[in-house]
C-alpha cells in the first residue's frame, strides 16, 4: 500500500537523516510474517496472494475515502470505493465462496467503521511515508502513516490508526514500538493512542502511546535495526531458519504484546 503514500522527512533536515541506513517498517512487517525470499513480482510479504490483493484493495479504498472533504464523505458509501479497488475473481482466492464471504466481510467492517471514525475531520497524516533520524541508534527510521489525526489531549502528538485484513500479534507489536520511537523522536512526546484494526475478526486493538515505554521501544529497533542489517551486509534475505530465531528472540526478550 505504499504506492499512495507520500514521502517527507519529519524532525530533522533530509541532508542531516541522510547519513544513516534506512529501517522501513514494511521490513518489520516482512520479517514478522516470515516473508521468503525475491519472487519475479517482487518481495514477498509471506502473506497469500489474496490477502495481500485484499490489503492492497483496502488500503487505496481507505486513502480515496478519506482524501475527500468530511462533508463529502457523508454523502459517499464506502463500498462504492471498495468495488473499485476489489481485486477481480481469480485463482487468487481458494475458492469463489472464499472470495465473496472475503469481500461481504471486508466490506461491512469498513462500513461499520467510517460511519463512526473522525466524522468531521480531516486525517493529519494520509498514506504517507515519514522518515526520521534516530542518531543514538545510527538509524533513519522510515515509517507509512495509513491515518493519523490531531491529538485532543495535551502533551500529545497524535492519534494513529492502522489497519490490517488479518491481526498478527508481532506486527503489532513491532509497529508501536516504531510508532512509539519515531514520534519522540519527531515530536518530542508519545502518541496520544495507537489503534490497529483487523478487519476480517471485526477486532480493535487500542493503546495508549503514553503506556509504551520510550527505553523497551529504543531496544526492540535496536535489535531489528541489526538484524536487517546484517540481512542487507550479506546481500540477500535471510534463510527461514534464521529468520525465525531472530523473530522468536524478539518475542522472548519481551517484546510481546504489550
Amino acid at each position: 500500500m505504499g504506492g499512495a503514500a507520500g514521502s517527507r522527512t519529519a524532525g530533522k533536515r533530509d541532508a542531516y537523516a541522510l547519513q544513516y541506513s534506512r529501517l522501513n517498517d514494511f521490513r518489520m512487517e516482512h520479517i514478522m510474517l516470515g516473508g521468503a525470499g525475491i519472487s519475479g513480482s517482487g518481495p514477498s510479504t509471506g502473506l497469500p496472494r489474496w490477502r495481500q490483493q485484499v490489503q492492497y484493495a483496502v488500503g487505496h479504498t481507505l486513502n480515496d475515502f478519506y482524501s475527500l472533504q468530511p462533508e463529502v464523505r457523508r454523502e459517499t458509501p464506502i463500498q462504492f470505493l471498495l468495488e473499485r479497488r476489489w481485486p477481480p475473481k481469480g485463482d487468487a482466492f481458494p475458492s469463489l465462496l472464499h472470495y465473496w464471504e472475503v469481500k461481504t466481510a471486508v466490506a461491512d467492517e469498513l462500513m461499520r467503521i467510517v460511519s463512526v471514525n473522525h466524522l468531521l475531520e480531516v486525517p493529519v497524516l494520509l498514506y504517507e511515508q515519514w522518515h526520521v533520524p534516530v542518531p543514538v541508534l545510527d538509524i533513519e527510521l522510515a515509517m507509512i502513516f495509513q491515518l493519523a489525526w490531531h491529538s485532543i489531549v495535551p502533551g500529545r502528538c497524535l492519534s494513529i490508526q492502522k489497519f490490517m485484513v488479518n491481526g498478527n500479534e508481532d506486527v503489532i507489536t513491532g509497529f508501536l514500538h516504531m510508532a512509539n520511537v519515531f514520534c519522540h523522536q519527531a515530536y518530542g512526546m508519545p502518541a496520544e493512542k495507537v489503534e490497529v484494526y483487523s478487519l476480517l475478526d471485526s477486532r480493535r486493538h487500542i493503546f495508549d502511546g503514553a503506556g509504551i515505554p520510550l527505553q523497551e521501544s529504543m531496544d526492540y529497533v535496536r535489535l531489528l535495526s541489526v538484524f536487517l542489517g546484517r540481512e542487507e551486509s550479506t546481500g540477500k534475505l535471510l534463510k527461514y531458519g534464521v529468520r525465525r530465531s531472530e523473530q522468536e528472540e524478539l518475542v522472548h526478550r519481551g517484546y510481546g504484546l504489550m
